[in-house]
């Protein structure tokens, strides 16, 4: 099959040639009400060198905009997909504040439960011995309510971020480094706080670290099999959203490339080699609550469309017209990441990720201001339904030629047989009937070469 297939391409009619921008190339379905959109993002991530960016719009729970701006690689030669997977940071604690509602909304345990069981009267949920030993006795007090609002009495202005502390917690413990989430949180619970729990508010890891593991011993499973119905509940295709990993062999090959040349201790080999920032200063995986996930920003946007994304409500399903002139959002950064989820009560949701952190300022933040100010000047007519992207043009780039051949048989070749989504490029499964197949095949060849 796959010999036939190449040898189509010396056959390959005439085709039109793609488009492209001076500063970034562009991929993703063209949106024309939503162009003044395309122009934003790329005077944004032109004017700060910004190498990737990816951002999604839903309105009315409608995805209506899904587009990429840049490269996915290092060496600036291959387009970044309007599909493509980064990492998000902290947007990640809203994701995991979902599956925690779910289980406070199944009687599994309240806000009010407490998080750790320290031997305390009633007990706790967290069963975790404190390292060496007990390191404040109001740790017993908190509760999962705490751990949400970060109110846990945990200040990293303080003490610093005891989560990126890897190496010190496996030195003290006479372990490997990394040490692990449990490791982690058990060192934690041998120092003291910088607050009594409940009285006052300061942004902490630890809070979704501890219930992250929390949700995994009361399912008996890892996080991500947990998180994956309820992404799918909000239209996510089961590979749009996972669990990053820390080293760029380990990862998806649609994940894109993060830019960040800071070198720092390497977790993983303390005392060795130097290891560029993004990539073994800090030990992803055990960030699965707090700040591990990949996805697609299209898989934020549909997200925050089904889920409060910050405040009081965090995590919590949002009801039928659920409108009003409220606005959330919540922000990620690491090195090489900085992300936006954002939803609005005028039935609009979107999500920016940038595979890049400013060196000072906020990038996200200075994204929703100008975003938001565009869709509130009124001069959008906005679209209903998703765009129509021509078959042919697989890599989404404005036009169909021999690339777009390519990777449509690259993808093809991965997934024939296989069921949908499945690809690096796109998605080969161009019927919609769920199995990527010959027929799929013969639809891209229809339309290829003739234009559209």
């Amino acid at each position: 099959m796959i010999a036939l297939l190449l040898a189509i391409v010396a056959v390959a009619p005439a085709v039109a040639q793609p488009k492209s921008d001076p500063c970034r190339p562009v991929r993703g379905c063209a949106v024309p009400a939503l162009s003044s959109l395309d122009a934003l993002m790329l005077e944004f991530v032109c004017t700060r060198n910004i190498g990737a960016a990816t951002i999604a719009v839903t309105r009315n729970g409608t995805l209506i905009y899904e587009r990429g701006f840049g490269w996915a690689d290092e060496a600036r030669t291959q387009p970044i997909a309007a599909n493509a997977l980064m990492r998000i940071a902290s947007v990640s604690k809203p994701i995991t504040a979902a599956a925690v509602r779910e289980l406070i909304a199944e009687g599994a345990f309240t806000l009010d439960t407490k998080a750790f069981n320290l031997g305390q009267p009633g007990g706790g949920l967290l069963d975790l011995a404190p390292f060496p030993s007990l390191g404040d006795p109001r740790l017993a007090d908190v509760t999962v309510r705490h751990l949400i609002e970060h109110k846990g009495g945990w200040n990293r202005d303080i003490a610093g971020d005891l989560t990126y502390m890897e190496i010190a917690i496996a030195s003290a413990m006479g372990i490997s480094s990394p040490p692990g989430r449990e490791n982690t949180v058990r060192y934690i619970l041998g120092k003291p706080l910088q607050h009594a729990p409940g009285t006052t508010e300061s942004y902490s890891n630890i809070g979704m670290l501890a219930l992250g593991l929390i949700v995994e011993q009361h399912r008996g499973k890892p996080l991500q099999e947990v998180l994956d119905p309820i992404m799918a509940a909000s239209g996510v295709a089961i590979n749009d959203h996972q669990i990053g990993r820390t080293f760029k062999a380990d990862q998806d090959p649609r994940e894109t490339f993060y830019d960040a040349t800071a070198l720092g201790p390497n977790v993983y080999n303390p005392g060795g080699p130097l290891a560029r920032a993004p990539y073994g200063t800090w030990d992803h995986e055990a960030r699965a609550g707090q700040g591990a996930h990949i996805a697609t920003a299209a898989a934020l946007a549909k997200f925050a469309a089904h889920y409060y994304v910050n405040g009081p409500n965090i995590g919590r399903p949002r009801p039928a017209n659920d409108s009003g002139t409220w606005r959330w959002n919540h922000t990620g950064s690491l090195a090489g990441t900085n992300s936006l989820i954002r939803q609005r009560g005028d039935g609009i949701t979107y999500a920016v990720i940038f595979n890049k952190r400013a060196p000072s300022g906020d990038w996200a933040g200075q994204a929703r201001t100008a975003i938001d100010a565009l869709f509130d000047s009124g001069s959008i007519s906005w679209p209903t339904s998703p765009p129509a992207c021509c078959p042919a043009d697989y890599n989404t780039d404005g036009g169909d030629d021999i690339l777009d051949f390519l990777d449509f048989i690259d993808d093809f070749s991965i997934c024939e047989q296989q069921p949908a989504p499945c690809g690096n490029f796109g998605n080969p499964d161009l019927n919609g009937d769920t199995i990527i197949d010959i027929l799929d095949f013969l639809d891209f060849m229809d339309a290829f070469g003739t234009g559209c």
